[in-house]
């Protein structure tokens, strides 16, 4: 939530297959960032991204620490928790307030008329553009998400409790969990890590390789 300058060079991966530090569900993914914590009270973790190939997943890029919610990890998360899920999600949209990295993930620059909405009711846990007489409240508990700065600069969403997510959305379950800008502190849920970092990976993550996170505890 430490702006430092994006990089365009990729990551280098390593060359032999290995498996996973977390044994969580893959699906069909071939792509995964694994954000492992000592333990279900920490409020850091290693976050590495891996690749799957015929000999097993590679690793791409090197191991960085990110950040998670200040009460740690959850199974399963809430609304009136600042802990971060446990589990295996999908990362199929991302947005921020600065141009498109080059993601190949659908993508959307937010305007002062992007929110994220965490109040009741059938909006709950998606995002609205909306700037005049709108279907939600204006204010919190719904997040305006252009001037929520630096953490917006980029953002992936996590598909925790989504309308992407099995089972879809159900009330009060948590909502705006999202992969962001660190500023190097414990956040309200979500995972941050380094700008530089997460527009590299922004870049990397590709719909075709049905790309996840995995959180939780070795």
């Amino acid at each position: 939530m430490a702006t430092v300058k994006p990089h365009t060079s990729p990551p280098r991966t390593s060359a032999a297959g290995a498996s996973l530090p977390l044994d969580v569900p893959t699906g069909n993914a071939t792509e995964v960032i694994t954000v492992v914590a000592e333990s279900r009270t920490s409020t850091t973790a290693m976050l590495q991204a891996w690749t799957k190939r015929s000999g097993g997943w590679t690793r791409f890029g090197s191991p960085i620490q990110a950040w998670l919610g200040s009460a740690g990890l959850s199974d399963p998360a809430s609304e009136s928790s600042t802990a971060t899920p446990i589990g295996s999600f999908t990362l199929t949209q991302a947005f921020g307030s600065q141009a498109d990295p080059g993601t190949a993930l659908p993508y959307r620059q937010t305007t002062p008329a992007d929110w994220w909405i965490s109040e009741p009711g059938a909006l709950y846990n998606t995002d609205q553009h909306c700037s005049g007489r709108c279907p939600f409240t204006q204010g919190e508990p719904n997040e305006h998400l252009y001037y929520t700065q630096p953490f917006y600069r980029y953002a992936v969403v996590i598909d925790y409790n989504t309308r992407n997510a099995p089972g879809g959305v159900h009330q009060g379950a948590g909502s705006a969990f999202f992969l962001h800008v660190t500023v190097g502190e414990p956040t309200a849920g979500c995972v941050s890590i380094p700008e530089a970092t997460l527009t590299s990976l922004m870049r990397w993550l590709t719909p075709a390789a049905h790309p996840r996170i995995l959180i939780g505890v070795a």
